[in-house]
């Protein structure tokens, strides 16, 4: 049973069990052809095991003879496979032609397209109808790219019979020739500010029944209001403007990352339970007494992907975590996961300020970024600032935090990162005796500050399946079975790895100045959690609390 430990447990539950035969010769028989049998299997099965363990009877009472016999490399040639991909790289991801924005659609051109070299160019425009006067004799439309000012001829009768009824808001279709504006109507401010649209043809698509903002007072207008009404508190062309250095921000990510050899993996929502972190979100299935959670992070994946041998692991992550009402929190937010192997907490620092150099626009920050950005231990911005997130005008590298603390609602010892965390000094957390020494030890994790917030964090993960049981269990008295499908990933051969995880929101929030981190999400939640656009959470029909047995 010893020879191939949990192995060699589950051949033998493999094994038939042989019953007493009234007829001896044949049951003899019938053995011999049964251990033959096994014997072949064994071998197979336990190729990788050492010679002498698996030729020998190894407690299974079964002699086998040595075969000599040429062994056949059966490993997949992984040379073969690394071309395919790179010729998929090749064919499929080169860079598409730079498009115009009205590709697609069925109009020509967007309202901050058109300039004084389009005089003359017959167009069409769609948008809202941000402004009239005259009656409607002129008006000004307005989309995602800018503001374009449309003239309607008075002997146009229906044309202009539109323009005159429609309500501000209106979606509508314009066709007409583009023109310069008179000298003294010119704008300098603006893209479209010299030219306008003369229209022959104004097709109504939409009329607005009842707007609960107003566009022009979107800048002013109460967070939760603006929450509850997002679909149009979003007409605000710098909330507008915000989504779209956002999306150019995270695109920029995506092309670092793909560029560095880093593989997009997309991990579950819903999880099992991870104990020793936040609070998480349980999720109701109709099996008694079974739950999922909504994934805090996908911590526990990821280095299960390490132990895949997927070498470098990003994902940009949709998280959930129930931490009550906090100014600058989210219940659900999305979070940058990066994960690589056989990596250093210095090369995961200097691969995050690679990334931020490369994917950050120049103007969205007070002066360029230099590199490398500062490091300072826990202890030095304890004794310095009293704060381990001290605002210091850049970004900053805070270091050498403690791996133990003592938790503030439970006054029990906690893992002041998470329980996966590795040891700055492995020998010296063997060592330790009581809770005063496990406070006094460091751990390889790492926070980025920024304008005095964590905008991220990462470390270097225990890749060793002892040392993560005695952490676990021995040091924070957690249960093992609560991370068995980690633990059996880590004793199969675990590279050394370290990650890094970037929260995006609040990260963007910080670097754009908005009001709060509401700003950034095109569809947040309040303050206190709630959804007051669609009024989530709600409650659950009798019919639905039946079938989850819900009382």
């Amino acid at each position: 049973m010893s020879v191939f430990h949990n192995s060699r447990r589950v051949f033998l539950l493999l094994q038939p069990k042989i019953l007493p035969h009234h007829h001896h010769n044949h049951h003899h028989c019938h053995v011999n052809r049964v251990q033959k049998k096994l014997s072949v299997f064994e071998k197979l099965f336990f190729r990788a095991s050492s010679s002498s363990s698996t030729e020998g009877s190894g407690g299974s009472g079964v002699n086998v003879k040595k075969k000599k016999r040429k062994e056949e490399d059966k490993t997949p040639d992984i040379q073969k496979l690394t071309e395919e991909v790179e010729k998929w790289s090749k064919d499929w991801r080169k860079p598409p032609p730079i498009a115009p924005p009205s590709t697609y659609t069925f109009r020509s051109h967007t309202c901050g397209q058109l300039t004084k070299e389009d005089v003359g160019e017959s167009v069409k425009l769609c948008g809202w109808l941000t402004f009239k006067r005259l009656n409607g004799t002129f008006m000004v439309l307005r989309d995602l790219y800018g503001v374009t000012q449309i003239y309607v001829p008075k002997e146009l009768e229906n044309t202009a019979k539109i323009a005159f009824e429609a309500p501000l808001e209106s979606v509508l279709l314009i066709e007409g020739k583009v023109s310069l504006r008179p000298d003294h109507q010119r704008r300098s401010d603006q893209i479209s500010g010299e030219i306008e649209v003369i229209a022959n043809s104004i097709t109504l698509l939409n009329t607005p029944k009842e707007l609960r903002l107003a566009y022009n007072d979107l800048d002013k207008v109460d967070e939760e209001l603006a929450i509850q009404y997002r679909h149009l508190y979003i007409r605000n062309p710098r909330s507008q403007s915000v989504f779209r250095k956002r999306a150019l921000f995270l695109g920029n990510v995506r092309r670092f990352m793909d560029s560095n050899h880093f593989i997009e993996v997309e991990t579950p929502t819903l999880v099992r339970r991870t104990p020793g972190g936040a609070r998480e979100f349980p999720v109701v299935t109709k099996v008694k007494d079974a739950y999922y959670a909504l994934a805090q992070s996908p911590q526990i994946l990821k280095q299960l992907l390490m132990c895949g041998g997927m070498d470098k692991y990003y994902q940009i992550a949709r998280c959930y975590r129930d931490e009550g009402g906090k100014p600058d929190r989210q219940p659900e937010f999305t979070q940058l996961d990066i994960e690589m192997s056989f990596t250093t907490r210095e090369d995961v620092m200097r691969l995050v300020e690679d990334l931020l150099k490369y994917s950050l626009p120049e103007e969205l920050l007070p002066s360029p970024l230099g590199a490398p950005f500062p490091v300072m231990s826990y202890a030095e911005c304890m004794s310095k600032y009293n704060s381990d997130k001290p605002d210091t005008g850049g970004f900053l590298w805070v270091v050498d935090f403690p791996l133990f603390i003592r938790g503030e609602e439970s006054n029990q010892l906690e893992a002041a990162h998470h329980p996966f965390t590795m040891p700055k000094d492995v020998e010296e957390l063997y060592k330790a005796k009581n809770d005063s020494d496990f406070e006094k030890l460091e751990g390889l994790s790492y926070d980025l500050v920024y304008c005095g917030a964590e905008v991220g964090g990462g470390s270097v993960r225990i890749h060793d399946v002892d040392l993560q049981k005695h952490v676990f269990g021995k040091v924070l008295g957690l249960n093992l079975e609560e991370i068995d499908y980690l633990l059996e990933g880590l004793e199969s051969g675990a590279p050394p790895h370290g990650g890094f995880a970037l929260g995006v929101d609040r990260f963007l929030a910080k670097v754009m100045g908005t009001r709060s981190i509401r700003d950034v999400i095109a569809f947040p939640k309040t303050s206190q959690g709630k959804d007051a656009l669609s009024g989530a959470p709600t409650g659950l029909d009798p019919e639905a609390k039946k079938y989850y047995g819900i009382k």
